[in-house]
């Protein structure tokens, strides 16, 4: 393993820690993204973890391009980032051998240590997501047009032409996104409860605050991979 190998990817601008590997607990199919060495450095690929063996190697599956072709060389230096639980993980890993029999697969060096960073429920991310905001107080069919401007796992802040509320008022908002790497599509809708609604600074619209209420463990964890794709992927920066 040479110096490069060593380098600490930055997670965003989050504080990181140091992890073992086997501290992520991975399974087999979990999810990971390579992000290519210079000079295609920002490009990056998904594949899935295959297996490995703690000291050894990691196996995974052969990242490709949309021509099918894979690309990595062996010797590459490439960052591998990921998603498990709350923890975003970064290690740097060079590719040993590349095999295409009986299936492409390639060997990544074992990572001595592995940088994470606890998504945290408070984090925010700046977003640009239509969605569609309801009311009961105001009719039972009241529904407006909305832009979700700002993201956590407990909330969010919209933008509106139309008053959405008041304060204590409790909302239901649906919107839909999309989560790689396939673009799966996800149609949202969650119950929140809004805690503050003011016009804006131009006084055009209204900006207003909602606290998520009741949500699915399935849910809660589609927004934590919303966020984790914006954060880490998009590098969209933190409110």
């Amino acid at each position: 393993m040479d110096d490069q190998n060593t380098a600490q990817p930055r997670i965003a601008s989050l504080p990181t820690r140091s992890f073992l590997f086997e501290d992520l607990r991975l399974q087999v199919d979990h999810r990971l993204q390579i992000e290519l060495p210079e000079p295609r450095a920002g490009e990056h690929f998904y594949t899935r973890l295959l297996g490995f063996f703690k000291g050894g190697s990691l196996i995974i599956k052969l990242p490709t391009n949309w021509n099918g072709k894979t690309p990595i060389s062996e010797s590459d230096t490439v960052t591998v980032r990921g998603f498990s639980g709350q923890i975003a993980y970064a290690f740097s890993a060079d590719i040993l051998k590349i095999r295409y029999a009986p299936y492409p697969y390639c060997h990544l060096s074992f990572p001595e240590s592995v940088q994470g960073a606890e998504i945290r429920k408070a984090v925010r991310v700046k977003v640009s997501i239509p969605a569609r905001l309801a009311n009961g107080r105001l009719g039972p069919n009241h529904a407006i047009d909305a832009m979700i401007t700002d993201m956590s796992a407990l909330g969010m802040q919209i933008d509106s032409t139309d008053i959405p509320g008041i304060r204590g008022d409790t909302v239901s908002i649906s919107f839909r996104f999309w989560l790689q790497p396939n673009d799966y599509e996800v149609n949202f809708t969650a119950k929140g409860i809004i805690q503050s609604a003011q016009p804006n600074e131009d006084a055009t619209g209204w900006q207003c605050g909602i606290r998520m209420q009741g949500m699915r463990p399935t849910e809660a964890l589609l927004i934590q991979h919303l966020i984790y794709e914006s954060l880490i992927e998009k590098r969209t920066p933190i409110v």
